[in-house]
């Protein structure tokens, strides 16, 4: 039998204060799922002080029982597309009081819906959430309130024990990213998000370029773009977190935005650019490279990654339900 809705209470993010409670409550929620990526303070503040719209004190709720926090959600909201709008939340709760997680989606969803109602309107609004494989009590909670699957997204690893060479194709040619190529990076990073299942349009505006140049993640060391003249071909964006990997006993390396244009598709660009990036992964002593796709990846990305050697081991679930405001 669900608990009574009247039983359980919610505030507001109130200052950074809280931010220590946030941590708490997400580590006891993932370590019950057995979810093994780190959570640190310094995290869950870089997340919430780069809050806008909402702020972090309007789109962060916490849900007590008798003035104990029990769960808490972060909210807010993006266009995927010029015609869809998608209102989304992220909750954590402590597993001895998941009967009230329905509640807090409620909750969540009334939140949102009072957002949606003051932007101006358009075709299609979906509230969304996410899932790992992992957490199965967050699932059936979404199901049972109304969600449905609308996508899944493997994630994969690669283990570096010996990386692959595969021949660039004739006419193309690798250079060392220059400040100069970073526009045309951008450029072709924003094309190739625009044909995604999930894209934060939000995110390529052009006011946006600055941040993207400022990230301290958009480090081009290790990148692989191939250039026929002055045409960006494709691309590999790899990454190294090499603060992270001083932590771990083996390191992990991500080859990411992997992009090829059209017209030199089909000539084994995809598979060179990935065997390169590897390459300079292996060669900075890391042990695996892991990436992300869509499994209905319409250009049939995940085949060739299973092709390469990337394995499996999680899979992303995105839900999404109507909004009906």
């Amino acid at each position: 039998m669900q608990p009574e809705i009247r039983k359980l209470t919610f505030r507001n993010l109130l200052t950074e204060q809280d931010y220590p409670l946030l941590l708490e409550l997400n580590l006891r929620s993932r370590q019950a799922d057995h979810m093994p990526e780190p959570v640190t303070l310094e995290a869950i503040a870089q997340v919430l002080t780069n809050m806008d719209e909402p702020t972090q004190e309007q789109g962060v709720i916490f849900a007590a029982l008798a003035g104990t926090p029990i769960g808490y959600s972060r909210l807010g909201w993006y266009s995927s597309r010029p015609a869809t709008r998608l209102y989304f939340q992220i909750s954590f709760m402590v597993p001895e009081e998941r009967a009230f997680w329905p509640a807090l989606i409620a909750e969540n969803e009334r939140r949102l819906g009072q957002f949606a109602a003051e932007h101006p309107p358009v075709p299609e609004r979906y509230f969304q959430a996410w899932a790992s494989d992992r957490q199965k009590d967050w699932m059936a909670v979404l199901e049972s309130s109304g969600y449905q699957v609308v996508r899944r997204f493997n994630n994969m690893l690669y283990p570096l024990g010996q990386a692959p060479a595969m021949p660039l194709p004739a006419g193309l040619e690798i250079r060392p990213v220059l400040p100069m190529h970073m526009r045309k990076i951008w450029e072709a990073q924003k094309e190739m998000n625009a044909g995604l299942f999930e894209n934060v349009a939000e995110d390529w505006l052009d006011e946006k370029y600055p941040a993207w140049l400022a990230n301290p993640e958009n480090n081009p060391r290790f990148w692989q773009v191939a250039w026929d003249g002055d045409q960006l071909a494709g691309m590999v964006l790899a990454r190294l977190d090499e603060k992270e990997a001083k932590k771990q006993h083996g390191k992990h390396g991500h080859t990411e935005h992997i992009y090829v244009r059209p017209q030199y598709r089909g000539r084994g660009l995809a598979s060179a650019l990935i065997a390169r990036s590897l390459q300079m992964l292996q060669e900075q002593g890391v042990s695996e490279a892991e990436l992300g796709v869509d499994a209905e990846n319409e250009s049939a990305a995940f085949h060739l990654y299973e092709r390469l050697g990337y394995k499996t081991f999680s899979v992303d679930t995105w839900f999404r339900k109507a909004m009906n405001i």
